[in-house]
């Protein structure tokens, strides 16, 4: 039998169960060509979806049951989002990055060890302190410079498409959860 039904529990005065806001995150993608593009971005954000992985499924058939083990895993891509902002150039820093990877004035493909950039994603508490952190590599797989509209009144958006092979939770998400380097 439950002695309370309410939730007295929740964001207490005492300090307990504080919710992980959307809005308290950075992402930081370290190495970027042009000198000031690290920056460019970070102050460009505008939304990232936090890893997502899963795992493929074996199937074992035995007579005439299956049971199912886990295979490889996968990381899915996510969507980064920036303004695109006239004073300031946001869609160069990506088209830099992505040059990296094709550019289209040679045709070449570049190399992994060019393109691939270490990225932090770190969310923040409501008061500013650091909570968790998330690191991965990644490169943009693709890059959409915006939808361009003249009957509304809308910022132009770029949403760089990142692959990336690993997120390793570093900090911020229980004792067990030690600082393991990508490479």
């Amino acid at each position: 039998m439950v002695d309370k039904l309410n939730a007295d529990h929740l964001a207490e005065a005492q300090g307990s169960f504080e919710p992980q806001r959307t809005a308290n995150w950075l992402l930081e993608v370290h190495g970027l060509p042009g000198g000031d593009d690290l920056n460019l971005i970070e102050l460009s954000l505008e939304s990232f979806a936090a890893p997502r992985t899963s795992n493929d499924e074996i199937e074992l058939g035995y007579l005439n049951e299956r049971r199912y083990v886990a295979g490889k895993a996968l990381f899915e891509t996510q969507d980064l989002v920036v303004k695109d902002f006239v004073d300031r150039q946001t869609a160069g820093a990506i088209l830099r990055w992505r040059r990296q990877v094709y550019d289209p004035s040679t045709g070449k493909i570049g190399l992994a060890a060019d393109y691939k950039k270490d990225c932090n994603i770190i969310l923040f508490a409501p008061d500013g302190s650091q909570e968790r952190l998330w690191r991965l590599q990644g490169w943009p797989k693709a890059a959409n410079y915006g939808d361009l509209n003249q009957v509304q009144s809308e910022k132009v958006l770029i949403t760089c498409t990142l692959r990336y092979d690993k997120a390793l939770p570093v900090s911020g998400f229980g004792d067990q959860v030690l600082e393991v380097p990508i490479s």
